[in-house]
C-alpha cells in the first residue's frame, strides 16, 4: 500500500508544472502537497509553509534545506525556492513528502475503537479557529468548529526573532462532535519567554480549509496585583 502510494505519486508528479534550477528540475509545492492529501498554510509573511495530514506537519522555508516534520529536524537535498508565487521543492523532497503521507493514519478511533475518519477522505468546508491565553496558566485555550465528526490538528508554531526560523513547539489531535465543535487546552511550554508570537495552525481533512490565530504570550497572570509584587511602604 505504501509502496504503491509513493509511486503513484511520482507518477502523477511527472506531469506537474516544472522549471530547471541549479538542483535541476523542481516542482510547485501546492501540486505536490495536493496530490499527497496534505493541507497547506502558509505564513502571514511567506516566511514558511505548514503542510498536514492527520498524525504528520511538515514545516518548509524558502531558501532553507533544513525543515521541520513534526518535532523533528530533516535536510532536504536543495533548498526550496519561493517563485511565481508557490515553493518550488526538487523531485527528491517531493517524493520524500509523498512518502511521509504514506505513513499517515489510516483512520482516527475514539476511546472506544470506533471509526469515526478515514484520513484519505474527502471532506468539505473549513475551520474557524479561536485562540486566547489561558488565565493563570502556561496555557492556551483552543476553540473552534470544523465538520463533524472529523479529526482537526492542532499546530503551535513559536516565533521568537526575525533572524530565528519558525518553530514547532507540539502538534495535538482532537476530533469534532456532532455539532463540529472542538476545544483544547494546550500547553506552551517551551515557549516561555514573554513576547513570543504563538501562531496556532489548525487543519482537517483534505477538502476542509484551515485556520490560524495569532497572538503574543504575556504573564500567566498579567493584570493582576499581587501584594508580595508590591513594593514596600517606607516606615514612618
Amino acid at each position: 500500500m505504501r509502496t504503491t502510494l509513493v509511486l503513484a505519486t511520482a507518477l502523477m508528479l511527472s506531469s506537474l508544472p516544472a522549471f530547471a534550477a541549479g538542483a535541476g528540475l523542481r516542482v510547485p509545492l501546492a501540486s505536490v502537497a495536493a496530490r499527497s492529501g496534505y493541507a497547506s498554510l502558509w505564513a502571514p509573511d511567506r516566511s514558511s509553509v505548514v503542510l498536514s495530514r492527520p498524525g504528520i506537519v511538515v514545516v518548509l522555508r524558502p531558501g532553507e534545506s533544513v525543515y521541520q516534520v513534526n518535532d523533528q529536524t530533516a535536510v532536504a537535498d536543495w533548498a526550496p525556492r519561493y517563485e511565481r508565487g508557490d515553493l518550488y521543492v526538487t523531485q527528491t523532497l517531493a517524493d520524500r513528502l509523498a512518502d511521509l503521507a504514506s505513513r499517515s493514519p489510516s483512520m482516527v478511533r475514539t476511546a472506544g475503537a470506533t471509526t469515526i475518519a478515514q484520513s484519505d477522505s474527502i471532506a468539505h468546508g473549513s475551520i474557524s479557529l479561536d485562540a486566547r491565553q489561558l488565565q493563570g496558566a502556561e496555557a492556551l485555550d483552543v476553540e473552534g468548529i470544523a465538520p463533524p465528526n472529523a479529526p482537526v490538528t492542532i499546530t503551535l508554531l513559536a516565533m521568537l526573532s526575525t533572524d530565528l526560523p519558525t518553530i514547532v513547539v507540539s502538534r495535538h489531535d482532537v476530533v469534532t462532535d456532532v455539532n463540529g465543535r472542538f476545544r483544547a487546552v494546550i500547553p506552551v511550554a517551551s515557549a516561555y519567554e514573554r513576547g513570543t508570537l504563538l501562531r496556532v495552525v489548525a487543519t482537517s481533512l483534505p477538502g476542509v480549509s484551515p485556520a490560524s490565530a495569532q497572538l503574543v504570550i504575556g504573564a500567566p497572570n498579567a493584570g493582576v496585583s499581587i501584594p508580595l509584587e508590591q513594593p514596600p511602604h517606607p516606615a514612618r
